[in-house]
């Protein structure tokens, strides 16, 4: 288990796929993509989000919009690493 390390800060959605992964056998099982798009267990609350993906997020921001948003996360992690 020590390859699967957990780190200080990881995306929620990537720790999903890593989850999914794992259970399907790990990277080292062959063809564990295919795997994971074919899984049978819909009733697992991670199952819609196993690709590392949001299907909910629907939102479509223009590259103008993306920048902003970008600048104002920026500026409230810096503020959040202040205090």
């Amino acid at each position: 288990m020590s390859r699967y390390k957990p780190k200080k800060h990881k995306q929620l959605l990537k720790a999903v796929r890593e989850n999914c992964i794992e259970c399907m056998g790990g990277r080292d099982s062959e063809d564990y993509m295919k795997q994971i798009k074919d899984c049978g267990s819909s009733d697992c609350a991670m199952y819609d989000f196993r690709f590392g993906k949001n299907p909910f997020h629907t939102k479509q921001l223009t590259d103008e919009q993306r920048k902003v948003k970008a600048d104002q996360l920026k500026t409230s992690v810096s503020i959040d690493k202040i205090s």
